[in-house]
């Protein structure tokens, strides 16, 4: 359980490291710069998160399909 929160928190802290490094090299970040394309990477990265633990719960050992 620790092990998915720690994947989490270095997704976040790797995301702010790279938005900070653009933002220092002043190049543009890999990412749309208004509220609804965060918005919409926030949604898509959360899915993503989400159907992963529905999934591996389907799936666990021991149990019949």
């Amino acid at each position: 359980m620790i092990m998915r929160y720690t994947k989490i928190v270095l997704g976040l802290l790797l995301s702010f490291v790279v938005g900070a490094a653009c933002r220092l090299a002043q190049i543009p970040v890999p990412s749309p710069p208004v509220m609804s394309g965060a918005v919409l990477v926030f949604m898509m990265s959360s899915g993503y998160w989400l159907v992963g633990r529905y999934l591996a719960a389907r799936v666990q050992p021991g149990r019949q399909s």
